[in-house]
């Protein structure tokens, strides 16, 4: 009897086994995946970019999506170090594709406490390093704002360039 139970075990546990060895339950479907729900969810991200000089970009983000080709950021904040300061890219939200960062929704750009840009939509393109805006932005220094359809400023060599810009300077009364 005891030898009949348990060869009844032992055969039980060889189709079990073999049914868990027949399914393949890791695999994914990759054709298939929904282009709505992202491959990674992510919240409270910080990213650095580390160099022999140190640290020279710190990036955070509340919550980043991984989809098959494009990463959706909200919550953006990037702070560039360089050799004379830094400068602070901040943003509500914006899509990662391609080395671009397409900023959207409150976009500011404060380069080294000389200077800020606000815009509602950017583009950042991380190889030129690069800001482009294509809608109508702000741009405030010490005693001037200024007001204009759109810009292109290159951050290595603190070059802008403005379309239908106007100016307002504030002289300061002796």
């Amino acid at each position: 009897m005891v030898v009949k139970l348990f060869y009844y075990f032992v055969c039980f546990l060889f189709i079990v086994a073999f049914m868990l060895v027949s399914q393949d339950p890791y695999s994914m479907d990759l054709e298939n995946l929904n282009e709505d729900k992202p491959m990674i969810d992510f919240f409270n991200i910080k990213n650095y970019k580390i160099t022999q000089n140190g640290i020279d970009i710190r990036s955070t983000a509340k919550r980043a999506q991984r989809f098959d080709d494009r990463d959706i950021l909200y919550g953006i904040d990037v702070l560039m170090i360089k050799e004379d300061g830094a400068d602070r890219l901040v943003s509500d939200n914006g899509t990662l594709k391609d080395n671009v960062l397409y900023l959207n929704g409150n976009v500011r750009y404060a380069r080294n406490g000389f200077f800020n840009v606000s815009a509602e939509s950017v583009e950042y393109h991380e190889d030129s390093k690069i800001l482009i805006g294509k809608t109508p932005f702000t741009f405030e220094a010490k005693n001037i704002k200024a007001f204009g359809n759109s810009f292109v400023y290159n951050t290595k060599n603190g070059r802008i360039e403005a379309e239908k810009f106007r100016t307002l300077v504030q002289m300061r009364e002796k």
